[in-house]
């Protein structure tokens, strides 16, 4: 017969190890289960992932892109402005293709540049050499007869004629106004005594002053082209 002072102390030992390796054990378990599950939502989140692409493509409407955005997108004020600036561009009529040795003879002729020739021929004319004004004009520089007489050209309505015409008369009008492209074209519409009454400043006619921003838009925009 054992003793009991001898046996107790190791039963409660055994005991205290047991319950220690089952807490262990738990431990190990549920750390296991803990990262397996982990697992389990890492990869389902991968997938969803993957399977957004085709679901923004299945939900789309009809003739609507899906518009994705990265880090590498470039700024779109940007963009903005270059497409305000492409939609807002003038062109030259291509009717302008038929003048072009005219123009650049004319224009080399008297030192002006060949832009600002077809700006105001674009402007007045839209390159139609039988226009006809209201007040007279004639042709693709819009030259009234009495003008082109006073520069030494007869028969105005004839292209080339006009041309020359119209080249001399604003260039002797931007010898008046020391070579000022902008009161320059505002005496070619309004007449050089318009400017003169002014004080040799841009008159405050809004038919004038149309007519030089339009004529300075053609002109810059052939520049850039």
């Amino acid at each position: 017969m054992s003793n009991p002072r001898t046996t107790a102390p190791i039963g409660v030992l055994g005991l205290k190890a047991t319950l220690a390796a089952a807490l262990v054990l738990s431990l190990v378990t549920a750390s296991a289960h803990l990262e397996n599950n982990a697992r389990l939502k890492l990869r389902a989140d991968a997938e969803a992932s993957a399977a957004a692409p085709e679901a923004a493509e299945t939900q789309a409407p009809p003739n609507e892109t899906v518009s994705l955005t990265t880090d590498l997108a470039p700024d779109t004020s940007l963009l903005d402005q270059i497409r305000d600036r492409t939609h807002q561009k003038p062109l030259f009529d291509k009717k302008s293709y038929a003048y072009e040795q005219m123009i650049e003879d004319a224009a080399r002729l008297h030192r002006i540049s060949p832009a600002l020739v077809k700006a105001v021929i674009q402007a007045e004319s839209r390159f139609d050499k039988n226009a006809v004004s209201s007040q007279g004009a004639v042709g693709l520089m819009q030259i009234l007869p009495s003008t082109a007489r006073s520069v030494g050209i007869q028969s105005p309505m004839e292209a080339k004629n006009n041309i020359t015409a119209g080249v001399r008369y604003l260039k002797s009008l931007l010898e008046q106004f020391g070579d000022d492209e902008y009161l320059a074209l505002a005496a070619y519409n309004c007449g050089p005594d318009a400017i003169r009454r002014y004080g040799g400043k841009m008159p405050p006619f809004s038919q004038t002053r149309s007519f030089v921003a339009q004529v300075m838009r053609y002109y810059q925009s052939h520049i850039e082209s």
